[in-house]
């Protein structure tokens, strides 16, 4: 009989990007095993697309992580992921407890993941790996996928993680610079009339493309900045795939960027360094001062929600100018 490996990973759409060298590994070296992902619709396409094969199986972030305080609602998740009949169960290292729960209760026989004192249920799991120090997010998953398929005694994953292959959505050639201006929190974000004043200057001297956030002060970026609006993830990635360079904060379209190779000029603002671009670090320009006391002010282990300077609130995303900025990005695409 085909055993079945359940992989949870209910969360943001970078989180998922930073993830998928795990399942696109695992579904090669496991050919004999069905493979089904558990995550969130904003993620579920690029499983959809990026690995062919793989069964995708999505729930709301925040309904899937609160279902413990809904009987009902986690009484349903149960008999779905019961229904699987999972053999072996395999978490992120960011899952929360009702995804341990949920692991445990599936009728898998074995349940990896991090080990994670944050998380009360962490102790259901079989086995734990601990992150190494202030190791990438995307490291410790991988060493934790590493060591599931050492103790199901599957072909060993290669000791360095690859890079996502995002190939299957295929690419725009517009060449331009493109401009990210949203993060999923708002203590992320770069303020947006700088980044609309950068994009114009910019629009000047190179091709700008602008993802349009539904902001009032978008209205002030010129005729010569290209807004759109990706409908689909496909779309976002497909344009992301054909610039030249990217602007943007810590987020989702910074890990595309990241997998695809394009470089970057990064606002890190809050983000602990394990959440850096985890592949073509050098062609990234991470903004990030390290002479402010209170960046980062995110844990290693998980974000604070909010910024914590009192005295001068959002001082990390404030201390960058628009004319530094602009200056910076211009001797990188001068070396182009």
């Amino acid at each position: 009989m085909v055993k079945t490996l359940l992989i949870s990973k209910v969360n943001q759409l970078g989180d998922n990007v930073v993830y998928l060298p795990v399942v696109q590994s695992l579904a090669k070296a496991s050919l004999d095993w069905r493979i089904v992902v558990l995550t969130s619709p904003t993620a579920a396409r690029l499983y959809e697309v990026c690995c062919p094969g793989v069964a995708v199986m999505s729930y709301e972030t925040t309904d899937f992580n609160q279902a413990w305080r809904h009987p009902a609602r986690l009484w349903r998740y149960w008999r779905e992921v019961r229904s699987l009949k999972a053999d072996a169960c395999l978490l992120g290292s960011d899952q929360g407890s009702v995804a341990h729960l949920l692991g445990r209760m599936s009728g898998a026989s074995l349940s990896v993941g991090p080990e994670n004192d944050r998380v009360k249920l962490n102790a259901l799991l079989n086995l734990r790996l601990p992150s190494e120090g202030e190791e990438h997010v995307a490291i410790h998953n991988w060493r934790i996928a590493q060591a599931l398929m050492h103790r199901l005694e599957l072909p060993e994953l290669p000791a360095t993680m690859p890079q996502p292959d995002l190939k299957n959505f295929g690419r725009d050639e517009h060449g331009s610079v493109v401009i990210h201006a949203g993060a999923s929190r708002a203590y992320k974000r770069w303020p947006l009339e700088r980044g609309v004043e950068l994009a114009n200057r910019l629009s000047s001297r190179h091709a700008v493309t602008w993802f349009e956030q539904g902001e009032a002060g978008e209205a002030r970026l010129k005729p010569a900045v290209r807004k759109v609006k990706p409908g689909t993830l496909d779309e976002l990635v497909r344009i992301m795939a054909g610039a030249k360079h990217f602007i943007g904060n810590n987020s989702g379209p910074m890990n595309i960027a990241s997998a695809l190779g394009v470089p970057g000029t990064i606002f890190n603002g809050p983000s602990t360094p394990n959440w850096d671009p985890p592949w073509h670090t050098a062609s990234f320009d991470i903004l990030r001062d390290p002479q402010l006391a209170c960046q980062p002010c995110d844990l290693f282990s998980h974000p604070v929600n909010a910024c914590q300077n009192k005295q001068r609130p959002m001082a990390c995303m404030d201390r960058w100018s628009v004319d530094e900025v602009h200056r910076r990005i211009e001797t990188r695409l001068a070396g182009i």
